[in-house]
């Protein structure tokens, strides 16, 4: 009997889903990119047209330069900050170096957009410190370390799939807040480290990945922000089988609309740069 209870409860659990976007997103304001002057908004990842693919060699090339001046930056800049250099802080935290690789290397992945970058860095700190600061507690506290690393990593995780922030360098920053002595000694220090270390990375990205390809792919979601977009899909959750007044018979968007905060294209549709000023144009005055 009990076997059939948990049998059920585990079954019931596969289609149990947590989504915090749907709290957040209407809380996000949608980005205005029509008011941002052109160059700035190009190098925030903006694009009026789809970029064109490019091949590998060019990936490997500016993965390189952007590795290297990421990490370099971020070690550069952390030497020279005086509070870092009473505490001892260390040039450049390890997790910085598997955050180089994403930040540079895979761009186009959600784990390495700019949302996912920053909060699960600072979802680390907190689990990290609090854990190892916990752990100390106990007289035999050295003993437990590795118990310790392995817990915040575990906690850490947890907590970044259920916030939509997954990034695997904050993995690390969470182990090394326990497991390595000089990491762990800086204690609630860690937090301005890594906001610094990460704000630095963040930069470099924007201007080195922005040169021949587009970073971030988003800030926030990849799903739309705006309050067309947030109806429709509203509307497809509420009414799946009926579609809107936007959508054709099959669900598909079946017209162009030009709203105050985004415009929404058709699949298929591809504007070209002059038909994409004429509509910012228009949405300008709405």
């Amino acid at each position: 009997m009990e076997l059939s209870h948990i049998s059920r409860v585990l079954s019931r659990a596969n289609t149990w889903h947590f989504d915090i976007d749907r709290y957040l997103d209407p809380l996000v304001p949608a980005p205005r990119w029509n008011a941002v002057p052109k160059p700035v908004a190009y190098f925030l990842g903006y694009r009026a047209e789809r970029p064109k693919p490019l091949g590998n060699i060019v990936i490997a090339f500016w993965s390189l330069i952007g590795a290297f001046s990421g990490v370099a930056l971020v070690a550069s800049v952390s030497q020279h900050v005086p509070s870092f250099e009473a505490r001892h802080v260390p040039a450049v935290i390890g997790s910085f170096g598997a955050a180089a690789v994403l930040e540079f290397g895979v761009i186009d992945s959600p784990l390495a957009q700019p949302r996912n970058a920053f909060f699960s860095q600072m979802i680390a700190c907190l689990v990290g410190v609090g854990i190892s600061k916990l752990f100390a507690l106990n007289p035999s506290a050295e003993k437990y370390t590795s118990l310790g690393g392995a817990l915040s990593c575990g906690v850490t995780t947890w907590l970044m799939v259920l916030t939509n922030t997954v990034h695997p360098p904050a993995g690390a920053t969470s182990l090394l807040a326990v497991t390595n002595s000089q990491t762990a000694g800086l204690g609630w220090f860690l937090f301005p480290v890594m906001i610094l270390g990460v704000t630095l990375m963040q930069t470099a990205a924007l201007l080195i990945n922005n040169i021949n390809r587009r970073f971030p792919l988003y800030w926030w979601t990849p799903r739309s922000l705006s309050r067309g977009s947030r109806d429709l899909e509203k509307h497809r959750k509420e009414a799946p089988d009926v579609p809107s007044r936007y959508e054709d018979s099959l669900g598909e968007l079946r017209q162009l609309v030009v709203g105050r905060d985004e415009i929404l294209i058709p699949d298929g549709v591809y504007l070209t740069g002059t038909e994409r000023k004429i509509l910012e144009r228009i949405q300008d005055r709405i």
